[in-house]
């Protein structure tokens, strides 16, 4: 049986006719979808860009196909995005949220890519619990945690009513053990190889964020291999590509079309 996408996670692509000189591939986050990526896109495209933002296998769909996919299958639908993108354009930058970050962390390590902006990129989570993880994943599927849906937030992309509901009780309101050891994979390669990479990157973090802690911005700055900045939101939550607080929203996409148009 065909699986249902929903409407929310339909792949991005914004190309210009005839198609722009550079293009940009967005990653999103872990549990994610595209349209996280979709207020980005849209400012990045208004500026000639062309704008490709790939679903990872298992998101957008249900808590079940989410658990047949791990980093492979996600890092490597990023991958195939990237490598179309440098087959049909001379300059490729990338844009990342979160888990999302990571990757283009991994990726900017393997290919000749322009430049890197990085939304509270997951290189460095203290908060989750290694080794409880890793004793009960073979026995623990996925375990219920609370969620509630956070009306604040604004949305960007094309959805049906109801989307963030759905995706709220399939994704958010588990915990999946093996999936966030895969996630904790992810963030290990992406610091090994952070040095590696020669490309420029801009990293953008959230003093609400309660995922990601600030201190990946100096990292990134100190470790990654180019010319490197951090901008700190002191009001972002972790949502910074559509953040319910506006004025941190805005300088997110300012500072964002500012570094890749450079």
């Amino acid at each position: 049986m065909e699986l249902e996408i929903r409407r929310c996670a339909y792949p991005i692509e914004k190309i210009h006719t005839p198609k722009g000189a550079q293009a940009v591939v967005g990653l999103h986050g872990y549990t994610g979808y595209p349209g996280e990526l979709a207020l980005p896109a849209q400012e990045l495209f208004n500026t000639g860009l062309d704008l490709f933002v790939p679903r990872y296998p298992g998101h957008g769909t249900n808590g079940k196909d989410f658990l047949t996919t791990g980093k492979e299958e996600w890092i490597g639908a990023a991958e195939v995005a990237v490598k179309k993108a440098l087959e049909h354009y001379a300059k490729v930058s990338l844009i990342g949220h979160s888990m999302g970050g990571a990757i283009a962390v991994i990726l900017a390590s393997r290919y000749p890519i322009e430049r890197v902006v990085l939304y509270a990129p997951a290189l460095l989570l203290p908060t989750v619990p290694r080794y409880l993880l890793r004793v009960i994943s073979p026995f623990v599927k996925r375990k219920k945690v609370k969620w509630a849906q956070d009306t604040r937030y604004n949305f960007f992309d094309e959805r049906d009513e109801g989307d963030d509901l759905y995706l709220g009780s399939e994704y958010w309101s588990y915990l999946y053990p093996r999936q966030v050891l895969e996630l904790i994979a992810i963030m290990d390669e992406a610091q090994r190889v952070l040095p590696q990479v020669k490309c420029d990157i801009l990293v953008i973090t959230g003093g609400d964020d309660a995922t990601v802690p600030q201190d990946v911005g100096p990292l990134v700055v100190r470790q990654g291999g180019g010319e490197n900045l951090w901008v700190h939101l002191p009001l972002a939550t972790h949502l910074i590509p559509y953040d319910w607080d506006e004025n941190s929203r805005l300088e997110a996409m300012s500072q964002t079309v500012a570094w890749l148009n450079s």
